[in-house]
């Protein structure tokens, strides 16, 4: 059983992906100031020091000046020794022969009564100033502390440039749809609404709002209808009542008027009977279940007078 499960392990490890390295360290070329009058030769060591020592303590790469000019000739190591360290093509040549990303000059000169100590950081490729920190006003055993807080600003400054960190995509988050089977109860997760059981049958449910649409068209034509009528019947009325009390000039004038009322009568009685018809009709439409309907209304108008018709059938 323990052979089986090393030999398994072994192979595990194995194959497991190797962890990513991390990014190349930042190389940078410590130089001295080249500005060290008023200033003693152990503080400018005893600060380079310290500085180097800093720095790799805080993952960089340190390279000192003197293991560079150390290989190169003697005319050159000395103009390169003796350049302004504050010039660009000062900065580039150092840069060049060291083949780092930066060059770190580490002052220590006098300031008034007392010290100026800090840092001052330039591109390698082109000597342009990159970032400097410095604490003026400090005493010989302040000048350590002081350069310490100077590479607490500078350095992070300076990696941020040169070694921004990578932007990593926001994790996608995958929702998974619940998985419904038919009669079993699924558990309800807070926040999130249960899926809706829909139920299914061989004839499905149609909806069709046609006929109750159309359903008023002849319930007021039907009003409208019967109204009409209803005026007609009055003013027949009114004819005959003129016949039984007044008494007309000639038999034509009289026979004129009983004429006119029984048209009128006719119309209003008809006019009741067909709109009393289309109200019930319309009724009947929008009360009457039904699965599927079809209604047309139409409207017909003559010189005569008008009409409304409606035609349809439904089940």
């Amino acid at each position: 059983m323990l052979i089986p499960f090393l030999a398994a392990l072994t192979l595990v490890v194995a194959q497991a992906p190797a962890t990513t390295s991390s990014a190349k360290p930042l190389t940078v070329l410590l130089a001295p100031t080249d500005v060290a009058r008023g200033t003693p030769r152990y503080l400018i060591g005893t600060a380079q020091e310290h500085v180097a020592e800093q720095l790799k303590a805080r993952g960089l790469e340190v390279i000192r000046v003197e293991d560079v000019t150390r290989t190169l000739p003697k005319k050159k190591r000395a103009a390169m020794m003796r350049c302004n360290r504050t010039q660009p093509s000062c900065i580039a040549s150092l840069g060049t022969a060291a083949k780092t990303d930066v060059v770190m000059v580490t002052e220590v000169g006098p300031y008034l009564n007392a010290y100026k100590a800090g840092v001052r950081v330039y591109t390698a490729q082109d000597g342009a100033p990159l970032v400097e920190q410095s604490v003026p006003g400090v005493t010989e055993d302040q000048v350590l502390d002081a350069l310490t807080k100077s590479l607490d600003v500078v350095v992070p400054r300076t990696l941020r440039v040169l070694r921004p960190e990578p932007v990593v995509p926001p994790p996608t988050v995958v929702v998974q749809q619940p998985t419904v089977t038919p009669g079993e109860k699924q558990p309800v997760t807070p926040g999130v609404e249960p899926p809706t059981r829909v139920d299914l049958s061989d004839s499905p449910k149609v909806e069709t709002p046609g006929r109750r649409k159309w359903a008023w068209v002849p319930a007021a034509g039907g009003v409208v209808l019967a109204g009409v009528g209803t005026v007609f019947l009055v003013q027949s009325r009114s004819k005959f009542t003129d016949l039984d009390k007044n008494e007309f000039p000639t038999v034509a004038d009289a026979d004129a008027v009983r004429d006119s009322g029984k048209r009128s009568q006719t119309i209003g009685m008809v006019g009741i009977g067909v709109g009393a018809a289309a109200v019930v009709t319309g009724a009947l439409m929008y009360f009457l279940p039904s699965k599927q309907t079809s209604v047309q209304p139409s409207v017909t108008l003559t010189p005569q007078g008008g009409g409304l018709s409606v035609a349809g059938t439904w089940q």
